[in-house]
């Protein structure tokens, strides 16, 4: 018990930190954020177990303050990572089929696999590296779909395998079916990555990329209509044919917070005759005061003018709840079985003992009492839900692109909640636009916000 205790207080102190930095996230400290993040105690906290979840929000911290050569730096790397560690290795499998899942390297979520390339796009395009940089990310992002389906599958065989005659078990009585859903595996795109690699393809003069980025944008928007209910897909309706020329500066503007994992309680589930209860990881949201976004511009000792709204392109916070509820089935299908195994020697270690026992029934009886309660009380300790998630996403982005004439420019978000009334003011950013053909031109700014 004092191996478990131990292991469960250390996995505490890390759930505490993580918490702070969620402190740090909803205050928009993030500055704080990243100098506590690169604090050398802070990271040999994170170990090479949690690796890539550092690089994930320490390149999203950078971002978020305008450090677009941190935030590819970390990115790319935790992209490396991420590619490295889609299987887990023997010995890693097997510690999280004895213990539970947070002992094992953290392996990003499907939608943090795709947002990724997302946040690096961003971060080259705010950088002008389109042809060869923003087009790389683009092409990435478009060929993880069908690499998370099959990653998911790999995991469903494995389990299959892993689980043995237990799985088969557990498919009969029906507990597996609790939270399946008819779409595991096919996983939602994210259309704010759908509009960026549009308008990337388009300024490097590959149409017909454009076009597919185009109607892949409304397609997801129509076969979710839920996950997108204030998004207006006939904004983007036109993305697909527009002309180069449309514009030379795209604004993106970010606003509040990503969701993050909390445990919940499932059960009670019976086990050998015996209520079990365990944990799962379960998504939850920030609100956002932010309703809609504009686009200010001044030329040097001017007075600000609108020139135009941005348009809510996505829900990040709806799209990665979606994503997560899809793989969800898998994450509860193991915890049940990896509990059955537990509960199986919790059970035949207690008869074994009893049987050895001298003397009447009821002292074989108080054994098995007894022994079931050290047992669960095992179980209780070890069964913890894997908490572990990227941070610092944003969670909405409003995106446009507009014209101006060539010269310097200064370039601000206007954040609009309810009845278009302001709720947070970006500022202002320097835009030099030259002269020359706006077809191949694109400036990119990019602001956020944590309201």
């Amino acid at each position: 018990m004092c191996c478990v205790a131990g292991l469960v207080g250390c996995t505490s102190a890390f759930d505490a930190h993580r918490q702070d930095l969620r402190a740090e996230h909803d205050a928009g400290n993030y500055q704080r954020a990243a100098s506590v993040l690169d604090e050398p105690e802070v990271q040999d906290e994170y170990g090479e177990r949690n690796r890539t979840l550092w690089l994930l929000d320490r390149g999203a911290v950078a971002l978020k303050l305008g450090d677009s050569g941190v935030a590819l730096k970390s990115l790319e790397e935790a992209e490396k990572r991420i590619d490295a560690q889609r299987e887990l290795r023997p010995d890693e499998s097997a510690a999280q089929w004895v213990l539970n899942d947070t002992v094992v390297p953290y392996v990003a979520a499907p939608y943090e696999d795709a947002y990724v390339n997302v946040l690096k796009m961003l971060a080259r395009l705010e950088r002008g590296e389109v042809d060869g940089g923003a087009t790389v990310e683009a092409r990435r992002l478009a060929n993880k779909a069908n690499l998370l389906r099959d990653q998911y599958l790999q995991e469903a065989k494995a389990l299959e395998k892993q689980a043995g005659d237990r799985y088969a078990a557990a498919e009969r009585s029906g507990a597996t079916k609790k939270f399946a859903t008819p779409t595991g595996g096919e996983f939602i795109g994210s259309p704010l990555g759908d509009y960026l690699t549009a308008i990337t393809f388009m300024k490097t003069g590959d149409r017909e990329f454009q076009r597919v980025a185009g109607r892949r944008l409304v397609q997801s928007i129509e076969a979710v209509p839920q996950v997108f209910p204030n998004v207006n897909k006939d904004a983007f309706a036109g993305l697909a044919e527009m002309s180069p020329d449309a514009g030379n500066v795209l604004v993106v503007g970010l606003a509040g917070r990503g969701p993050y994992l909390v445990p919940e309680r499932v059960g009670p589930i019976a086990v050998y005759s015996v209520p079990v209860y365990f944990e799962l990881p379960k998504m939850q949201f920030r609100d956002s005061a932010v309703r809609g976004a504009q686009v200010e511009v001044r030329e040097a000792g001017g007075a600000a003018r609108a020139v135009g709204r941005l348009e809510l392109v996505e829900d990040l916070a709806a799209v990665a709840e979606e994503n997560f509820l899809r793989v969800r089935p898998l994450i509860y299908q193991r915890t049940l079985v990896r509990y059955l195994v537990k509960a199986a020697a919790t059970v035949g270690a207690s008869e074994a003992v009893a049987q050895s026992q001298d003397g009447n029934d009821g002292t074989r009886d108080l054994v098995r009492i007894v022994g079931g309660l050290i047992g669960l009380a095992v179980l209780g300790a070890t069964e913890r839900a894997d908490l572990r998630s990227w941070e610092f996403l944003p969670g909405q982005a409003f995106v446009g692109l507009v014209k101006l004439e060539p010269g310097e420019h200064e370039v601000r978000v206007v954040y609009l909640g309810k009845g278009d009334a302001t709720v947070d003011v970006g500022g202002w950013r320097k835009v030099v636009v030259p002269p020359g053909d706006a077809a191949s031109q694109l400036a990119t700014v990019v602001e956020s916000t944590v309201r």
